[in-house]
């Protein structure tokens, strides 16, 4: 059976990504790796991307590898810029869950904006955001990121599911009027998408596409 690694920083996440794993490839093994250690210490360390996780995130994926995996994927947007330095290390494809999304977002209109929850996604998810528009040719659009207040806690230290995307949704609809393309940045916002249907701008996810991705290397 082929196997997948997804490397993730919050357990919370993880269900949901295993039932969207399962409806595109039913057949293939999910494994995921957990390392809910990551955050806090980027939060001590000023939000930045010390050489020890960098390390860490680069010997997932080569955990991955020996786990015998066709492919791992980062799940979480903080640390994605680790990816991109740990990938010349690691033997296997390492892909980003976001990474189709922004290509995509990139090529629907000059006008992007960037919805993320938590302060230290900020800066990595705008660095993401802009890397992928190079990749499509598109270095010329404008992303903004857009920080939506209170929901990162609303979720995280209150476990107020209801409230975090209440939080995404006003925001959304508070900005729209002035983007060609909404983009709810983190795998947790997925639910979000639902609720923004008549926005009357496209809004994208990143966690059908971001697995979708996969269908290449299995």
């Amino acid at each position: 059976m082929k196997k997948v690694v997804f490397v993730s920083t919050v357990a919370g996440i993880i269900p949901g990504m295993k039932e969207a794993f399962a409806r595109q490839f039913p057949d293939v093994q999910l494994i995921n790796l957990l390392d809910d250690g990551i955050i806090p210490e980027i939060t001590e360390n000023g939000g930045k991307l010390t050489p020890d996780i960098i390390k860490r995130v680069a010997d997932y994926g080569v955990t991955a590898e020996r786990y015998g995996a066709s492919a791992a994927v980062c799940m979480c947007t903080t640390i994605a810029p680790a990816v991109d330095a740990a990938q010349p290390a690691v033997g296997i494809p390492y892909l980003k869950i976001d990474g189709p999304m922004l290509e995509r977002a990139a090529t629907m209109g000059d006008r992007i904006a960037l919805l993320v929850t938590a302060e230290l996604t900020f800066g990595p998810s705008t660095q993401s955001a802009r890397k992928a528009a190079e990749k499509m040719g598109r270095g010329q659009v404008q992303i903004d990121t857009i920080l939506v207040e209170g929901a990162w806690a609303a979720l995280n230290l209150e476990g107020d599911k209801a409230a975090h995307d209440r939080l995404i949704v006003e925001k959304a609809r508070e900005v729209a009027g002035s983007y060609d393309v909404i983009v709810l940045e983190q795998a947790s916002m997925v639910d979000v998408a639902s609720a923004l249907e008549d926005l009357g701008v496209p809004v994208l996810t990143s966690v059908e596409m971001g697995i979708a991705q996969l269908a290449q290397y299995l």
